[in-house]
This record gives C-alpha cells, structure tokens and sequence, in this order.
C-alpha cells in the first residue's frame, strides 16, 4: 500500500510538472501599460493586441514595431474593448501604448522591449 501511494503521488507530481513547463514553454505575454490601459505581445512574437479599461472616452492604440522590414504598425481601438490581430509574416519586440487625446498631446508609455 505504501508503494502505491508513493507511486501515485510521483506521477501526480510529475502531471503538474508537465503541466507548468508546457503554460511558459512558449515565453510569456508581455504587458505595456499606459495607465490601465495597455497592450500585449504574445511570447512566440506572433501576435499582438491593445485593451482599453478606462471608462473615459479616449482611444487607446498601440504602436508595434516589426524587425524586417523596419516598419512601425499601429493598431487602435475605438470602441472600449480589446483587439488582437496576428503580426504578419515577420516577428515584432517593441511596442509602446497610447491613449489618444484629442486636442491635447497623446499619452504613451515609453518603448519596450519583449525579449
């Protein structure tokens, strides 16, 4: 009895092992925040998305920047909610979001870099 209840409790701490290991194999999502809200890219760098969780009638986009070509993309959403897209054929690492403020200067977190 004692050996069975060894052996289950190694697999049952093998299963969550696996698991784990499989939610971060990929990398993480990577968060930039302008105030509540912000933006995301995904942890294989193929896919990316902006929210907006202020209740205050501003816009919120996200401004992405590819590696090849060295483009800059612009993603926004206007109706309160999130967006995602996928980025194409080439991987994108930095981002900066932004809440768009009519008449007054955009407020936009710095660049930043997923790794």
């Amino acid at each position: 009895m004692r050996r069975r209840t060894t052996r289950l409790g190694a697999v049952a701490i093998a299963t969550v092992a696996v698991l784990l290991g499989a939610g971060t194999a990929l990398g993480d999502t990577f968060y930039v925040y302008e105030g509540e809200d912000f933006g995301y890219i995904g942890g294989d760098h193929k896919y990316a998305g902006v929210c907006d969780r202020e209740y205050d009638g501003f816009n919120v986009y996200v401004n992405f920047k590819r590696t090849t070509p060295n483009t800059v993309v612009r993603m926004e959403e206007p109706n309160g909610y999130c967006r995602t897209s996928t980025t194409g054929t080439y991987p994108i690492y930095t981002m900066q979001t932004c809440e768009n403020r009519p008449l007054m200067t955009d407020a936009c977190s710095g660049w930043q870099r997923h790794p």
